[in-house]
């Protein structure tokens, strides 16, 4: 950076400090800058000191007693959004993991995909039954879903083992018999969960306390008094001021 910069930079903070003062002690240069008259900006600072330490602190104490409310309402809002979330889980917990595959179907933990040449269903395993049958051509798998229709699945004999189709068709049944056993247990945790949603909803007491203590602190912060003095005080140094400079200060 050149000197030319330098002496620019200097210039304006320079500049800047002067507009500052004359800002805050208005009047000629000997009441702004003049060593005579450093008492009569003292006493400005003092009162200005005092109200802005005041002020200062309402604010901090008033913001974090708002801040308490804020924290209170956010955290009971999060966990009626979990509880939610885990009944919306329980109800639909979504495919799961896959456990295997044969041809147009895939079983996962929660539900059986059929692919056929027409649609793509996944079948919840509590709601449905499976059953197979073989010639000496297929093997042949019917799943009856949730609403009553069946879907049947062909396997040529030549591309599917008979063997390989029966121990899938067995471990159908034996998911179906997880399912049904899992629906019965999440009815029970569905019950507990919505009852803890329910209090959940009901429960305002950090609320409640929360805003107890930002109304205390508003409160005794309008009945303290000290903030009235200090705004006298402060307008009577500025009384003062003007009567020396015939300005009066911001």
């Amino acid at each position: 950076m050149s000197v030319l910069w330098w002496m620019l930079l200097i210039v304006l903070a320079a500049g800047g400090v002067i507009g500052w003062h004359c800002y805050h002690y208005p009047g000629s240069w000997r009441h702004t800058f003049g060593a005579e008259h450093d008492g009569a900006r003292r006493d400005l600072d003092t009162a200005r000191g005092a109200l802005r330490r005041l002020e200062s602190s309402r604010r901090k104490e008033v913001s974090g007693a708002q801040a308490g409310v804020d924290a209170a309402a956010a955290t009971r809002r999060r966990r009626i959004r979990e509880i939610e979330q885990r009944i919306a889980d329980l109800r639909e917990p979504g495919r799961g993991t896959l456990r295997e595959e044969l041809g147009p179907l895939s079983l996962y933990q929660h539900v059986l995909e059929v692919r056929t040449d027409d649609e793509r269903s996944d079948l919840p395993l509590h709601g449905i039954s499976v059953r197979s049958d073989h010639s000496a051509d297929a093997g042949h798998v019917y799943v009856v879903d949730p609403g009553g229709r069946q879907h049947l699945l062909t396997y040529p004999a030549a591309e599917t083992a008979e063997d390989r189709l029966r121990r899938f068709v067995v471990d159908v049944h034996n998911a179906i018999a997880d399912a049904k056993a899992l629906q019965v247990r999440n009815a029970s945790r569905i019950r507990d969960a919505e009852a803890d949603l329910e209090n959940a909803r009901s429960d305002t007491s950090k609320q409640t306390r929360a805003q107890e203590r930002l109304d205390e602190t508003t409160a005794r912060w309008q009945d303290d008094p000290r903030i009235p003095k200090a705004r006298k005080e402060l307008e009577a140094a500025h009384d003062r001021w003007q009567a020396l400079t015939g300005r009066r200060p911001r």
